[in-house]
């Protein structure tokens, strides 16, 4: 009986032990954890979704008649372009190969569209779609639009994307026709004036000093806070939080719905100073803690 306590008693110990162990190593896991549930990168891992740099000034212009036509049958021209344009400006969420597998896209949900996968397109894999794709984005999955691009170089991305799977539909002269006649190509894209966000923020700002003063006091108010969750939750998804909350200064519409808040999120979020799918990193609970937050932040900010 002794040596059977005595055994129980070093089993007991040793169990303990061991669940001090996995206790510690959970709990200094936690910050990779909560990291990855936002949509934190791998370390040393560079977000190319973020912003490099301001827009630059560019002077309204018309950009030349495109002839529709020669991308029945494409040249390797256009398609290098294309590719030089991809991984600009896609590889971060598509992935070099189209997978949809790019380092951006790791902890988004739903996932970047895989070009070698021809099933479960929002808008499908048809010319005409994949156009209207990229003139108009998708911002209810996250799609950025690029309608600041001339024509051109959104069919030749369209002709590099669709190396990617032999059974893209064929590209006809109907369909060509289809995209001339809905967005004038042949009469030329006229491509509007375009100065840089914080110019336009300052312009804005000249106009609205009291918002200019109030956006200053909140910045600090949510920097300063260390305990509110959504003071937390704000700076977990804004790349620059004056520019975040000028635009939500701007745009009441927000304040009693927070279906309005995802809109202004998925709306050039960049831009705007919030995180490329910036809605995609909240769950329902922390959209609702985050809009009472705002709410009762703009309330209490006095000027």
């Amino acid at each position: 009986m002794k040596d059977y306590l005595k055994y129980f008693s070093v089993t007991y110990i040793i169990f303990i032990i061991i669940l001090i162990i996995i206790g510690d190593i959970y709990i200094s896991d936690l910050p990779e954890v909560a990291k990855e549930r936002i949509g934190g990168l791998p370390v040393n891992v560079k977000d190319t979704t973020l912003p490099q740099g301001d827009l630059p000034i560019v002077k309204g212009t018309l950009s030349p008649p495109v002839d529709v036509s020669k991308y029945l049958n494409p040249i390797q021209d256009m398609i290098d372009k294309g590719k030089i344009l991809f991984t600009t400006n896609c590889v971060s969420c598509h992935g070099t190969e189209g997978k949809g597998d790019g380092v951006a896209g790791v902890n988004l949900n739903p996932k970047p569209r895989n070009f070698h996968d021809m099933n479960g397109w929002t808008n499908g894999p048809a010319i005409t779609m994949m156009y209207k794709t990229l003139h108009e984005g998708i911002t209810n999955r996250g799609m950025a639009s690029y309608s600041n691009f001339p024509p051109e170089d959104r069919l030749d991305l369209i002709m590099f994307i669709r190396t990617f799977n032999p059974n893209f539909p064929p590209v006809t002269q109907v369909l060509l026709d289809s995209i001339d006649t809905q967005y004038s190509l042949a009469k030329g894209v006229k491509q509007p004036n375009q100065i840089p966000v914080n110019m336009a923020m300052d312009k804005i700002l000249k106009e609205n000093m009291p918002v200019d003063e109030k956006v200053k006091k909140m910045v600090v108010s949510v920097e300063s806070s260390k305990i509110d969750s959504g003071a937390a939750l704000l700076r977990s998804i804004s790349n620059n939080l004056a520019k975040s909350l000028t635009v939500l200064a701007l745009d009441s519409s927000w304040n009693n719905n927070e279906k309005a808040l995802v809109s202004i999120f998925d709306n050039n979020p960049v831009q705007n100073g919030f995180k490329a799918r910036a809605s995609y990193m909240l769950n329902q609970k922390e959209l609702t803690v985050l809009h009472t937050y705002l709410r009762n932040l703009f309330a209490s900010t006095k000027i």
